[in-house]
């Protein structure tokens, strides 16, 4: 069953290099008869070994990877973190008795207990590959097959000899049923909370859907805000970064969401190592090295408007669509690219009909706005600058809606009385107006970059910075228009209390612990990997070389009688069991902590029974169970007779 379940994580985990000599190591302990004489102390230290080693590799895991990746990767290698401790205690002179619960804990060692606390190690470590397998797993049909097959071994296997088989078997059945379907409920509960709430299920702040910007426009109250570092942002030498990185446009409106139609994704092909192509361009370009971090596969990259090339982006595959977005195959995690960009033009697809549709909600009170300020097509920046003077004045940012919307839709409430609301309410305004003047627009989202770390040497870009903005095709290109006033970031910044700002501050270091960190991670090649766990298991196979030539014995043959006789204690065939079996079938069981004289007198006393028999029986038993020089052949042969004589006499009647 061990080697199943190792074989189990193999599959889901495709690390068989792994799988397959730990699972031949460990196994080979129980048909072998090389052992050493190792004292609970000395598997107490190993056991130690084990506990530090895996905090390490969480703590390596944490600043490496982030949270949820490093939950789930701690729980993916966590059997073999305790691998040493389990190829000691097999190998070992009492590798399969019950080990001793003080080896795990520490509370234990301190306070002995006059009966030492025991238990069989081997079936939490099974239990323990499996949980890791189920943190690996990708969530196929044949996954849960599998883990009911692995679940099931030991349950048939244990099963109790007084249920009916037929019986057992329905109910067991019914559990796999229902084990299905709270596995199906589990996940599609998850999928929706992701969509619910992805801020707090994703933890950074950074997830974006490229088909659908859920907005708070209407939203009443205080605005959340969030102080976790997103993204860090570096420019060659003092220059200045690009005010607005750009990860999605929407092109419909409907009911306080923006929409992404026609927005379908084409594979991008890279002219070169790391290099990926997104527009043709002879001007000189910018660049910008950018450090991102994903609690999701497959993100969608930040990017200043005019990005033509991304360069030293390691990545499966990337993808874009018609409305700039650009997203990229790979695993969970810190990754780094450089943007190469040029001018302020974004590189987009040609305007379609959604790019100009207002809705009628909005429709008159938008052009009535448009007439009034002259826009048109053919004014061109003259167009964006009226649109801009109009925001710029009688207009301000806040965080906070105190009251539903008094006159028509949330968006038309805003333009005439309220003038006041958070950047998605200025972003969608500008959007509706340009198109109500004819002039097609998009509603973008992204990041403001407007934050400067001296000690990092880098632009810090947190979650507070989340932006949107419009994107309106002028003079026959795509160009940013940001409406929202600039006192802005000031708002945002001012928003959180000084036990918040005394507390980001704290996780500003542990965040550029775990950046530096995971570079140094992406640097190692396998070489050195394969070195640092080497060295991480040095001081283990020094001890155990140090054990080996300083035990006096050394190793021992255990003589294979000797193997069978620890592994099935002598006495588990005695007939007696199935006299207590009966006995309990009906209603005269023997009580917990019961002896067996007193067992007798309350079936003699109480039950009527004549113990005469039980007695000899009993006695018999003892001596075959618990006496070293056991019973001779005459003596099996009188426990089996009277044994078989009393179940005959004492049958079950049919009810």
């Amino acid at each position: 069953m061990l080697a199943a379940a190792i074989a189990f994580w193999g599959w889901q985990t495709t690390q068989w290099l792994v799988a397959v000599p730990v699972a031949a190591l460990l196994c080979a302990s129980f048909y072998g008869s090389l052992r050493w004489p190792l004292t609970t102390a000395q598997l107490t230290r190993v056991a130690d070994f084990c506990m530090v080693l895996g905090l390490l590799i969480g703590v390596l895991f944490y600043f490496s990877y982030g949270n949820p990746i490093a939950v789930i990767l701690f729980f993916k290698w966590l059997p073999l973190m305790f691998l040493p401790l389990a190829l000691a205690y097999a190998y070992s002179d009492t590798g399969h008795t019950r080990m001793n619960l003080s080896v795990l804990f520490w509370s234990l060692r301190r306070r002995p207990a006059d009966t030492p606390a025991t238990f069989d190690p081997w079936w939490p470590y099974f239990a323990l590959w499996i949980i890791a397998a189920s943190a690996a797993n990708e969530r196929g049909e044949w996954f849960y097959v599998g883990l009911a097959a692995l679940v099931s071994w030991p349950l048939v296997r244990n099963r109790p000899w007084s249920y009916r088989v037929g019986s057992w078997g329905v109910a067991f059945s019914i559990a796999i049923g229902l084990g299905y379907a709270l596995h199906s409920g589990l996940h599609y509960t998850q999928a929706w909370l992701e969509a619910a709430v992805p801020e707090w299920i994703s933890g950074d702040g950074s997830r974006t859907d490229p088909y659908r910007a859920t907005t708070d426009i209407g939203h009443i109250g205080k605005l959340k805000e969030s102080d976790s570092i997103v993204l860090r942002v570096m420019t060659p030498g003092d220059a200045k970064p690009p005010a607005l990185l750009h990860r999605a446009s929407y092109n419909t409106y409907f009911a306080a969401a923006w929409l992404a139609r026609g927005s379908t994704f084409h594979s991008v092909r890279s002219t070169a190592p790391e290099a990926w192509p997104l527009a043709a361009s002879n001007a000189i370009p910018a660049r910008v090295t950018i450090h991102d971090y994903s609690a999701r596969p497959n993100p969608l990259l930040s990017l200043p408007a005019g990005t033509h090339t991304i360069e030293a982006l390691k990545a499966i595959t990337l993808q874009r669509n018609a409305l700039g977005a650009v997203q990229i195959v790979r695993e969970p995690g810190y990754f780094s690219y450089v943007a190469a960009y040029a001018g302020e033009q974004a590189f987009e697809g040609p305007p379609t009909a959604q790019d100009t549709r207002v809705s009628p909600k909005e429709h008159d009170a938008y052009a009535a706005v448009a007439t009034e300020l002259g826009l048109t097509p053919q004014r061109g920046d003259d167009a964006v600058a009226a649109v801009k003077n109009f925001f710029a004045l009688g207009y301000r940012y806040a965080t906070f809606q105190k009251d539903a919307p008094q006159i028509g839709s949330e968006m038309v409430d805003f333009l005439h009385r309220s003038k006041s609301g958070h950047c998605e309410y200025f972003a969608t305004a500008t959007v509706l107006l340009l198109r109500a003047g004819g002039i097609p627009a998009r509603y973008a989202t992204g990041f403001a970059v407007i934050e400067n770390s001296e000690r990092e040497n880098a632009w810090l870009v947190r979650t507070r910075h989340a932006h949107a903005w419009a994107r309106a095709y002028v003079n026959g290109a795509w160009i940013d228009i940001d409406t929202t006033p600039s006192s802005w970031s000031m708002v945002e910044a001012e928003g959180s209390g000084s036990l918040s700002k005394a507390w980001a501050k704290v996780t500003d270091v542990g965040s550029w612990l775990r950046f530096r960190a995971a570079q140094a991670w992406a640097r190692s090649d396998e070489r050195k990997l394969w070195m640092g766990a080497l060295i991480v298991m040095l001081p283990f196979a020094l001890w155990l070389a140090w054990r080996l030539v300083r035990s006096k014995r050394g190793a021992k043959i255990i003589e294979q009688n000797q193997l069978v006789t620890t592994m099935r204690p002598v006495g588990n065939d005695s007939p007696f069991y199935r006299i207590e079996q009966r006995l309990a079938q009906q209603g005269w069981g023997r009580r917990a902590h019961e002896t067996a004289h007193d067992w007798l007198n309350r079936l003699n006393t109480e039950a009527k029974i004549d113990t005469t028999t039980l007695a000899e029986i009993i006695a018999l038993h003892y001596r075959y169970r618990f006496d070293p020089a056991g019973l001779d052949a005459a003596q099996r042969t009188q426990l089996n007779d009277a044994a078989r004589v009393w179940l005959t006499d004492n049958a079950l009647t049919p009810s």
